[in-house]
């Protein structure tokens, strides 16, 4: 499938599309972030493009998060005629729900890693960084050394999305069930209590607002903020 490359420019540059595998979509924003747009434009175009030449049957479900910019009347009419059926997730649930964020991300982050390091390892590389020119090449380069096929397969399997099986989610990283464990290292080490009560209130809030301004950086790389918060509420 499509690789969606989201890079903070207002114009594509020849470089940067020269760089990419002819079967890559880069969508722009004057943000960097996700638009209602630019996700109209991949799942309208280069999705729907991406099913017909593979001869995808259809309907087909498209599994989505409650991001802003995935609810809009246009976006649902063009999925309906084009028989994409759009299921949003349940809020707050990424960590839980969502193949990416459960089997995806950290061995992506990881074969990356290693791909940077062994590329500025080279000798004619030595004192280059990753930029915009040559960041979908390392990123081409990462995608061939993992193996996306099989954790994508076992993201879907360990969400219980496909094939569907509600008792495959890991229902421990659910709110109540942290508060549980919580209560249960209380009583199980007690001398922690030491060191949370060291915490003032002014701390806490202090927290808050760091993480508030930094919540769409969090949310990007796949932190669950209101967990954060809710958490906080403990001390």
């Amino acid at each position: 499938m499509s690789t969606i490359g989201h890079i903070p420019i207002r114009q594509t540059t020849k470089v940067v599309v020269d760089s990419m595998p002819e079967d890559w979509v880069l969508g722009i924003s004057d943000t960097g972030w996700m638009q209602s747009s630019v996700f109209f434009e991949y799942v309208a175009n280069d999705f729907d493009k991406w099913l017909e030449n593979n001869k995808i049957k259809r309907p087909v479900i498209l599994f989505i998060d409650g991001h802003k910019s995935h609810m809009i009347l246009e976006f649902s009419k063009i999925c309906e005629e084009k028989k994409i059926v759009l299921y949003a997730l349940p809020p707050n649930t990424t960590h839980m729900l969502q193949p990416a964020d459960v089997s995806v991300f950290r061995s992506l982050k990881q074969e990356w890693r290693n791909t940077v390091k062994k590329w500025q390892s080279r000798l004619e590389d030595v004192n280059s960084t990753v930029n915009k020119t040559n960041f979908c090449i390392l990123l081409n380069e990462t995608l061939k050394n993992t193996k996306m096929e099989k954790d994508i397969i076992s993201g879907f399997r360990k969400c219980g999305l496909y094939p569907r099986d509600p008792n495959k989610v890991d229902y421990t990283k659910c709110i109540q069930n942290q508060r549980e464990n919580i209560n249960m290292n209380k009583e199980q080490y007690p001398k922690e209590e030491n060191a949370k009560s060291s915490i003032t209130s002014e701390d806490i809030i202090t927290t808050k607002k760091v993480i508030t301004e930094i919540q769409n950086v969090l949310e990007s790389y796949g932190a669950n903020v209101n967990i954060i918060f809710t958490e906080l509420e403990f001390f």
